[in-house]
């Protein structure tokens, strides 16, 4: 007979237990950021996304406050954010919450964009439709940014042009970011792009006032 230390563990999947998976987690996005600026490192970031992605997956059968209450004991992270969005009964707002709780920024660049990707898709809508996404975000501006970085393909800006307009710093520094690459771009567009910067100057979110 041989002793089980594990044994009381909560083990998701394989010999992955919670701790584990959170410090696992962690640990593959810190070295994924490492890795995303040197190209003879590339398949090591897909294999380091891979990983993420598996470690999340894996949480599909823990329940929510379980989960919850390993990220309450290590500190809430972005990344222990996102993972909510896997577990048993989650709900979209649980995953903002402890997002605003991490105080992890929210930016149109890759780094920060980046665990917004990592959110289950099937908590979000499947959209590119800017007034579905504010819809959908009961109009609040970190799941309304977090919901342009996590979606695929062009944004559809479907919203009036005062709307876009006034939109505050950070919405309107992704709404930017976004239409800056669209090639074929009318002059009411480039126009709402200045607008944009104005709003921007001198936030946090006026990335492009940083280079």
């Amino acid at each position: 007979m041989t002793a089980d230390y594990l044994q009381g563990s909560f083990i998701p999947k394989d010999d992955l237990t919670l701790p584990y998976a959170w410090a696992s987690l962690h640990m593959n996005a810190q070295m994924e950021l490492s890795t995303k600026n040197n190209p003879k490192l590339s398949n090591e970031t897909a294999r380091m996304s891979g990983q993420i992605t598996y470690i999340l997956e894996a949480l599909k059968d823990v329940p929510m406050q379980t989960w919850a209450n390993i990220c309450a004991a290590s500190g809430m992270t972005v990344y222990g954010a996102v993972a909510v969005s896997w577990c048993k009964d989650a709900e979209i707002g649980q995953v903002w919450e402890g997002w605003r709780a991490s105080g992890f920024p929210l930016k149109p660049l890759p780094e920060f964009e980046r665990p917004a990707r990592f959110i289950n898709a099937g908590l979000l809508p499947e959209t590119n439709s800017l007034a579905a996404i504010i819809a959908a975000a009961d109009s609040k501006t970190l799941p309304i940014c977090a919901m342009i970085a996590a979606m695929g393909g062009p944004l559809d800006f479907d919203i009036s042009e005062d709307m876009l307009r006034n939109a505050p710093p950070q919405v309107a520094s992704f709404l930017k970011s976004r239409m800056l690459q669209k090639s074929d771009r009318t002059e009411a567009e480039n126009q709402l792009v200045e607008t944009w910067s104005i709003t921007i100057a001198g936030t946090e979110y006026d990335i492009w006032g940083e280079t």
